[in-house]
This record gives C-alpha cells, structure tokens and sequence, in this order.
C-alpha cells in the first residue's frame, strides 16, 4: 500500500515499551501496514527509537532517530511541530504514548509539545486507544475499509457500528466557545447519533440553546448558531473551574466517554489548570483509553473520517 507523504513524531514512556506485551508493541503490530507503507517517515525519540528499530515491527528505512529526552529530543520534536516559512511542518501528527505516572508528563517541553500541537492544529495522541483510532480512521481514508486486514481495526478502535451506545465530551474555553458552535453546527448530524452528549457548564447551555447571562453581550452574534428552540441535546455538567473538567473526568476513568473535543485555548493563562490536565491525565489512565482532539482542524479531520465510516 502507498499512502500520500506523512510525517509521524513518536514516542513512549519507558512503562509502555519495556516488552513485547507492551502497549507500544501492540499498537505497531496492529498498524504496521499503515505506518510501514511507502511514504511514512516517523520521526522517533531516543530510547523509543531504539526500542522500534530492535523489534524489528517496521522497516528500519522508515525511521529516524531523535536524541533521548535527556538530551532534548522532546524540544526537538517540539520544534518539529511549528511550520517553516513556507508554511510546512516537519510534522503530521504527533503519537506520545504516556505513562500518567511518568514524570515527563510535568515537564515543560512535554507541556511545550502538546501546545504547539494545539496551536499549529496537529493530533497529539497519548494513549493506544487514541493512537490507534486515529491510524484507523486515516488508514480507511486511503483503503477500503472492509480490506481484511484495516477491517479488525476499525471495529476494535473505532466501532462505528456501536457508535449509539457511545458518549461524547464537548467542552470549549471561552475564547473557543464560537468555535465550538460552529462545530456542532456543521457536524450536528453525525454528533446526534451518539448515545449520550456531556459538556461543561456554560457550554453546554450554549449547546442546549441557552445563551447564560455572562454572555449576553453577544447574544446577537451567538444566535444564529444555536438550535432553534432550547432543548437537552447535551447533560450539562458543572463549569470547568467549580468541577465539571472532574465529572467529565470520571465518565472517561469509568470507560463510559471514549471520545473528547476539548477546544483549548493556548495562548491564555487558564486559572484552572489543575482540572485541566487532571482531564487529560484521566484519558490515560482509562482502561480502554480516550480519544482527546484539542483543535478545531483536528477535530475536522477526524469526525470527517468517521463520518464515512457510519
């Protein structure tokens, strides 16, 4: 199979790739086709790399050592993620898989990494089950997705077949609550075949077609993007900063939300970030994982592929 040109960043907490069982090794096995095809380069930190190239899952020519994260591979992979002045990125996407009790996960390059994917719209993905979501739903864009191998992988990541029993978290930063009604707006269609909608405070009255007090000096602007009469589209947990980041947070932990469009704004101090990244760690210590999409091109993406597959 060849696949247009693609630019993978990858790496793995030491716990997710110190054997053949682990989570790393389990995700390359299932996608090797896709991420060993023709035209796939994946750009690889330190020990990760050495861990891939030894097990001998993808083809050794596809791969591309970056130093150790000891040695600053994590801000080179960083840097990889901001475009040139010709407008390309090094990078695609971004696949980290991390330990929640790995303590890169509290360093700043790590925290760097993850914004500059926010703000230049590329996935970072930290689980397998996000990782491989994603590989599945890019694969079935350029392979019919009833092909005998990608077809297990569709219905093991992505089930779309089940998608009316799943849960969907919907949560938006001020800044980004437009793009979030525009979002639902263009995607209402597919996002209402899901079982069950969550989203945080205001948001989520946003979303049900109620437009709060704090925000009624843009009522004008704002409503002719919400439903036409007020209604229960989404169950509307508390705001963000009183504990709804921490519901949301649970329903992901107990395996019953499997997906997050998190609208993030990157380019403001968030006087909640503690509840913040306590979300995002909750997608890794899920036991079937979460997929999180923190931009509006990401999300684009990937609810466009899924649509297909519905």
């Amino acid at each position: 199979m060849t696949v247009s040109s693609l630019s993978i960043g990858l790496g793995a907490s030491a716990a997710l790739r110190n054997n053949a069982a682990s989570p790393l090794f389990g995700f390359l096995r299932d996608f090797a086709p896709f991420l060993g095809s023709d035209g796939v380069t994946l750009h690889i930190v330190g020990a990760t790399h050495d861990a891939v190239a030894a097990s001998g899952i993808l083809r050794a020519e596809s791969l591309v050592r970056l130093p150790p994260a000891r040695e600053g591979g994590v801000i080179r992979l960083t840097a990889m993620t901001v475009p040139d002045a010709t407008g390309r990125s090094a990078l695609d996407w971004v696949i980290y898989l991390l330990d929640p009790i790995d303590p890169i996960t509290v360093f700043p390059e790590m925290h760097a990494l993850k914004r500059q994917c926010v703000v230049h719209g590329k996935p970072f993905l930290t689980n397998r089950a996000a990782a491989s979501e994603w590989c599945a739903l890019a694969w079935s864009h350029r392979t019919d997705s009833r092909d005998p191998v990608l077809a297990p992988q569709i219905a093991r990541w992505v089930r779309p077949e089940r998608v009316g029993e799943e849960t969907i978290g919907l949560i938006a930063h001020d800044s980004q609550k437009r793009t979030m009604l525009e979002f639902v707006r263009a995607h209402r269609a597919v996002l209402s075949r899901f079982g069950r909608r969550l989203a945080t405070g205001t948001t989520g009255g946003l979303l049900n077609g109620e437009i709060p007090a704090r925000m009624a000096g843009e009522a004008e602007s704002l409503r002719d993007l919400l439903p036409p009469t007020p209604e229960n589209w989404v169950i509307r947990y508390q705001s963000g900063p009183r504990g709804g980041d921490a519901q949301i947070a649970v329903e992901v932990l107990d395996g019953h939300c499997r997906r997050l469009v998190f609208f993030e704004d990157p380019h403001v101090a968030r006087e909640h970030e503690a509840d913040i990244q306590l979300l995002e760690r909750a997608t890794r210590f899920a036991p079937d994982g979460c997929l999180c999409v923190n931009d509006r091109a990401s999300a684009e993406t990937w609810i466009k592929n899924l649509a297909r597959l519905l």
